[in-house]
């Protein structure tokens, strides 16, 4: 049930937040009118409370209201005692809005930390897939040798890791240039990386170079689908870390 801040037409403070039974019982009570003022977050701006449909049986004197709330005298007086705490001001609703009042800084806090989060993964990816397509093309370059000087493009065919390198600068690419939009092919390099790359480094008993295959594509995976910040870190330290690994085995 949604719940709304409330107002005179004449007054800067509100009250709240209510939800539509209990402005009912204010209405019923004459503690507010169909001219009372609710706060509507979704175009941030102030209406009468007549433009609730939800309320035309209690402003509306032609339609039949529900009195079952009337049988309990007791239990009305309780609910309009709750209008003892000290009225809300507009300044003080905004500010909470805002995420800067005591109860929704947290909630600012989070969203922060999203957006580094979010501006943060990008340009770890950009990183992890140069270092990738370093060593793929480096390690290919007599191919690519023999593509310059001889024109012979079917040795391309004969050589996947060349093209994958030629991908991963594909990415590298995107990810510098923030195209979000090429997330679900990481996610595709990334499990091809986690099956063929560590079983093919495990099969030839480097150990070391399977792991890190594993874990720098694990974190190209994790830094596509999380926007917790603290992931987000430890997954893009431990992705550049894996892949400069595997380029660095390659020169020594």
């Amino acid at each position: 049930m949604a719940e709304y801040y409330i107002r005179d037409a004449d007054s800067d403070e509100a009250r709240g937040p209510y939800n539509e039974t209990k402005i009912a019982d204010l209405i019923e009570a004459g503690r507010a009118s169909g001219q009372t003022l609710y706060y509507d977050e979704t175009q941030d701006d102030w209406f009468p409370l007549s433009d609730l449909s939800e309320l035309s049986d209690v402003l509306n004197p032609q339609q039949k209201r529900i009195q079952l709330r009337a049988k309990s005298d007791s239990r009305k007086v309780v609910r309009i005692s709750e209008d003892t705490r000290p009225p809300i001001t507009v300044d003080e609703m905004l500010a909470a809005a805002e995420g800067n009042s005591e109860e929704t800084k947290h909630l600012k806090a989070k969203a922060i930390r999203r957006d580094k989060a979010a501006s943060l993964s990008l340009p770890a990816l950009g990183v992890i897939f140069a270092l990738s397509a370093l060593m793929h093309v480096y390690g290919s370059w007599d191919t690519i040798t023999v593509l310059r000087e001889e024109f012979q493009w079917a040795k391309l065919g004969a050589n996947p890791m060349l093209i994958l390198g030629c991908v991963d600068l594909f990415l590298m690419l995107c990810c510098f240039l923030s195209v979000t939009d090429i997330f679900p092919v990481i996610r595709v390099r990334a499990m091809l990386g986690l099956g063929y790359f560590t079983y093919f480094y495990w099969s030839w008993g480097e150990y070391p170079q399977s792991i890190a295959a594993a874990v720098a594509s694990l974190a190209m995976y994790v830094c596509t689908v999380t926007l917790n910040l603290y992931l987000m870190i430890a997954f893009s330290v431990l992705g550049i870390l894996g892949m400069g690994f595997l380029a660095t085995s390659l020169f020594l």
